[in-house]
């Protein structure tokens, strides 16, 4: 759509995000996106980042219209091409608008009066000719070739690129990495764009194909190694055995090829140039991303450290029986068995199904310390939802998060100055949930002369990200673990815990009844359907927050988290004519709405559940957002923000872990295939404290029971504590573990 600038709403200088009015003869602008026609020009609100503010430019712009924006219908803009009219006015009008710093009104007229026509391509190819104009020194004409170079490189990688679908913010990210030799870069070493936050391997390898890179470019087949390895971290490994991983790269190299253009000679020499340039570490015939392999080993050198800290034992016998006496607690004697072995080691690890009493035990270990040690307790979990279970559980205040006790808060950048944890005890809840990066902190973060309790269930779900932390330490065999097994949660009769235990123990045969219920749909389109009948049915007995839908996937057809979260919403707080909202990317907002914090800030965590309250426009006419979060914490979201909240009203089984409902729906069918796991349908049920309701395929329920999905990663945790373990106290030779040897 060709469109000229109007007026500037906001613009983010960081980000050069922008909201501005342009104006268009094009008759197709929805009728509820015009801002003003009088007949002849059409304006309208555009959103997207890096927009010229100059009025004497025409810009072609390419994107779509979003609706029940809180500013009215607005035009997304995808990618822009700036035009500037070949006239008399329209070249001087662009030479004075601002943008190329040195020119103003007078000196565009006398520079027009000299070359006419012709300005803009003496401006681009000999430059050197406004020495002529009078009031152009050297300096001056250094500021304007800089200006005008920035304008034309931005319009040149947008068109090079618009075929990519690249965004106007991605090309400012290239600008930022590469300057004015970013069109070069593209078109003569493009493999470098993988160095570039947002671009991956894939999107690059197209980029330099349409430019004829070569396929056996070094650069090509590090950046598939690194994509490769990188691709396997999101699937939870640490690192790939040598000979999948050089499989997995060929296989990716020599896609959609004719024949094969690069061979495993090839591949082999690039690693071992990777393994000189200490980018990646071969042990054995493991390969490693390099700051991987230094967590796991450094891990594990403090994880010893820990254990063979010289911590005092105690005889907690009568502070046990005191402890029961005053708190109103008759633990078993397995329970009492976990809380004498926390006094006894440095390091302790308590495992056991939801309901199991792990909280009433960690209660008790927290009087018995508080009778013995008057130094600093420090609770911490994953997520903020599980921290504040232990804050109401425990009535211990000194809970947080991990990211908020650790100073990881924001981004890499913004983390705060490295010291050690203050306190002596040390509870960390929710182990399962812990990866590499989170466990390599937590221990960082320790020093020697600590006590620390590891609670958490070891057949849930493994972390998200690479490594799996908490069945990695209880592996080792070195540090002692107590189970628990007795159920108390839901109380004795209830069908939860007891299908939850037949599914861990791969028995599909389960108990039917008021509490556990299966209702029986067919697809994807069914099941959806009857989950919102059964969601509005719990609605009449349970409040908003109290029921939720748990579903395997975030897209994957209707019964997927954002097609349910869409009709959910129109049962809970439907569109009210006059209602104000706010689109973030495409995803529409309401005052009411539940939602969900997806990024750990300092006053929100990860996994929140809030309630958006109002929207408004500030003083800059930017739109903003008032949510409240649980314990009355108020925050003030602009729509930068408003990017790290999604609707909770459905959520992913993964996005759940560390929380509890009292009830939970569960769509699952056979279109899940790839979450028909044990491990994510034990994780979903043990998430209900009251009732339970399945709702789809039984055939994908005995699939799901069947399959063994036991958490195995790619990570050698267990391996390198034992091994260290043994040469400090002298019960193995080095060498015996953890030598590298490069195997090429």
């Amino acid at each position: 759509m060709r469109s000229r600038f109007k007026k500037k709403i906001y613009r983010n200088e960081e980000s050069d995000y922008c909201i501005a009015v342009f104006t268009t003869a094009d008759q197709t602008v929805p009728q509820k996106a015009r801002c003003r026609d009088d007949g002849k020009e059409i304006e309208f609100v555009a959103i997207g980042y890096g927009f010229p503010f100059e009025e004497c430019l025409e810009v072609e712009m390419v994107g779509k219209w979003i609706t029940n924006s809180q500013h009215g219908q607005q035009f997304e803009v995808e990618s822009f091409m700036e035009v500037i009219p070949r006239t008399r006015e329209g070249i001087v009008g662009y030479l004075s608008s601002g943008a190329l710093k040195g020119i103003g009104p007078k000196t565009a007229e006398t520079i027009f009066s000299y070359f006419g026509m012709e300005t803009l391509e003496v401006m681009e190819k000999d430059p050197q000719q406004l020495l002529k104009v009078r009031g152009i020194n050297e300096r001056k004409l250094q500021e304007i070739v800089d200006a005008f170079g920035k304008n034309k490189t931005f319009r040149e990688l947008m068109t090079f690129l618009a075929p990519y679908k690249v965004s106007p913010k991605k090309v400012q990210k290239i600008l930022l990495e590469f300057g004015s030799e970013a069109p070069d870069i593209i078109r003569h070493r493009p493999y470098r764009l993988c160095a570039v936050k947002g671009f991956g391997f894939l999107t690059v390898d197209q980029i330099a194909r349409q430019y004829g890179a070569s396929l056996q470019d070094p650069m090509r087949i590090s950046g598939c190694i690194a994509y490769v390895l990188k691709e396997t971290s999101k699937e939870g490994h640490l690192y790939l055995e040598q000979d999948i991983l050089a499989s997995k790269v060929l296989e990716t190299l020599n896609q959609n090829l004719p024949q094969p253009a690069v061979g495993e000679r090839q591949v082999q020499d690039i690693l071992y140039r990777l393994v000189m340039q200490k980018s990646i570490v071969v042990e054995q015939n493991r390969i490693y991303e390099t700051s991987f392999y230094d967590k796991e080993s450094q891990t594990a050198d403090m994880v010893v450290d820990h254990l063979l800290d010289q911590m005092p034992s105690y005889d907690i016998e009568a502070l046990l029986q005191k402890a029961q006496q005053e708190l109103g607690i008759e633990l078993s004697e397995t329970q009492c068995q976990a809380v004498r072995m926390v006094f006894l080691h440095p390091i302790s690890i308590i495992t056991g199904g939801p309901g199991t009493g792990k909280t009433t035990v960690l209660k008790v270990i927290l009087y018995v310390y508080k009778h013995l040690e008057t130094n600093e307790v420090q609770l911490m979990a994953p997520t903020g939802r599980a921290a504040r279970r232990m804050v109401e559980s425990t009535g211990e205040e000194n809970a947080s998060t991990m990211h908020m006790a650790l100073g990881l808060v924001g981004n890499a950048e913004s983390y705060t100055e490295f010291e050690y944890l203050d306190a002596k005890f040390f509870n960390l809840d929710e182990c399962s949930m812990i990866d590499m990066n989170l466990g390599y902190e937590f221990f960082r973060h320790l020093p020697l002369g600590v006590r620390m309790v590891l609670i958490g269930d070891v057949d849930q779900l493994p972390s998200v990200g690479a490594g799996d932390v908490f069945r990695q330490l209880i592996k080792s065999g070195l540090i002692p673990v107590v189970t628990l097994n007795l159920v108390y949660r839901q109380g004795i009769e209830s069908r939860i815990p007891k299908n939850a235990k037949r599914i861990k123990e791969n028995v599909a045969k389960l108990d039917y009844g008021d509490d556990f219920e299966f209702l029986e749909a067919k697809g994807a389109e069914e099941t959806a359907r009857i989950v919102r009948r059964v969601y509005a049915r719990e609605l009449q007995q349970y409040d908003v927050d109290s029921v939720q839908v748990l579903t395997p996937y975030r897209v994957r057809g209707a019964a997927s988290v954002n097609s349910l979260n869409d009709t959910l919403r129109e049962i809970v707080n439907p569109q009210i004519s006059g209602m104000t909202e706010m689109t973030i990317q495409g995803n529409v907002f309401r005052p009411g709405d539940k939602v969900l914090q997806n990024k750990n800030t300092e006053l929100v965590s990860n996994g929140d559940i809030g309630c958006i309250q109002n929207f408004y426009l500030d003083e800059e006419g930017e739109g903003k957002a008032g949510l409240l979060f649980s314990e009355n914490r108020q925050v003030t979201y602009g729509e930068e923000q408003m990017e790290n909240v999604e609707l909770a009203y459905a959520t992913t089984v993964h996005k759940s872990q560390g929380s509890e409902y009292p009830v939970v729906i569960l769509p699952w069918i056979r279109g899940f295939y790839g979450m028909l796991k044990r491990n994510i349908l034990y994780t979903a049920i043990t998430r209900a404290k009251v009732k339970l309701i399945i709702v789809g395929e039984k055939a994908a329920l005995y699939q799901a029971i069947h399959t063994d999905d036991s958490g195995k990663r790619n990570t050698a945790l267990a391996e390198k504590i034992c091994s260290r373990y043994q040469i400090r106290t002298g019960t193995m030779q080095p060498g015996a573990y953890g030598q590298l040897k490069l195997v090429i």
